[in-house]
């Protein structure tokens, strides 16, 4: 079962131990690492991007993008469109993440879901599928289990990343989630959340809706449920690859090093 990590992951750790962006990747290879979740904008040196990865031994899990379909233009919005799913074909990625945009009212949002309709039926074209997430910003259309189904209904071919942290942001379950969203999830997000500031070693905090914050942690270092999550989809017979997500950590390398001790600790799979 294949851990990817977040390639921007992979970069502030070169930063954060004053390493080179290989020697950061080959020390996340070396615990058992093998994927990455990279997004489109840092992918544009293709070609010496794609060595790279290859020298280390890492295959490029899935690409994500940030649209603004209800305010670019359909040009603008074509044309990125076209880029990341060339990128993914490139980097020989099944799935790109769309995050298709934010601050929709009812008549953009009938603009952003024509656009993703064309988005999954290009990805089809080149062996794609294109997911979305529950994105933790209250002016993302889905960041609800609400807002994921509307989506999921009025798109062909659109399929669901299940990150683990997010529905947090929006006071909902994670389990919830699963359990009316299961049919559609092709991908994981393993984002643990944390709620005890004695444990907040730096690095940046989230407010949820309710204002409360929530701090960065390693995987099963949170409340969200990690071990019971990742038990659930594996006996509903997920067979997809998690990806480790630590946005804000201030030792990327240190919380990656945990979290797949943690994973490997539940699940002899890992």
């Amino acid at each position: 079962m294949r851990i990817n990590i977040f390639y921007e992951h992979v970069i502030e750790a070169a930063a954060q131990r004053d390493i080179t962006v290989e020697e950061s990747l080959r020390c996340f290879r070396e615990l058992g690492i093998s994927g990455l979740e990279c997004p489109d904008w840092q992918l544009t040196a293709r070609g010496e991007t794609k060595a790279l990865f290859e020298s280390v031994g890492f295959k490029v899990e899935s690409v994500y993008e940030f649209f603004d379909f209800p305010h670019d233009s359909e040009k603008e919005s074509l044309r990125k469109i076209d880029n990341c799913l060339e990128t993914a074909a490139y980097f020989g990625a099944d799935k790109i993440l769309a995050i298709p945009g934010f601050n929709a009212d009812e008549e953009q949002m009938l603009t952003l879901c024509g656009l993703m309709n064309i988005l999954c039926k290009r990805a089809g074209e080149y062996g794609v599928t294109v997911t979305v997430e529950d994105f933790d910003d209250k002016a993302s259309p889905c960041s609800t289990i609400a807002g994921l189904k509307y989506l999921l209904e009025n798109v062909g071919g659109l399929k669901f990343t299940f990150d683990t942290g997010n529905f947090a942001y929006s006071l909902e379950s994670a389990d919830d989630a699963y359990r009316q969203l299961k049919d559609k999830i092709v991908h994981v997000h393993l984002k643990d959340r944390s709620r005890d500031i004695s444990r907040f070693d730096g690095g940046n905090s989230k407010a949820d809706l309710s204002g409360n914050q929530m701090y960065p942690c390693e995987v099963g270092g949170g409340y969200i449920g990690i071990g019971n999550l990742v038990k659930q989809l594996l006996r509903g017979g997920y067979s997809g690859s998690f990806s480790i997500e630590h946005f804000g950590a201030p030792d990327q390398l240190g919380y990656a090093e945990k979290s797949v001790r943690y994973l490997r600790k539940i699940e002899k799979i890992f």
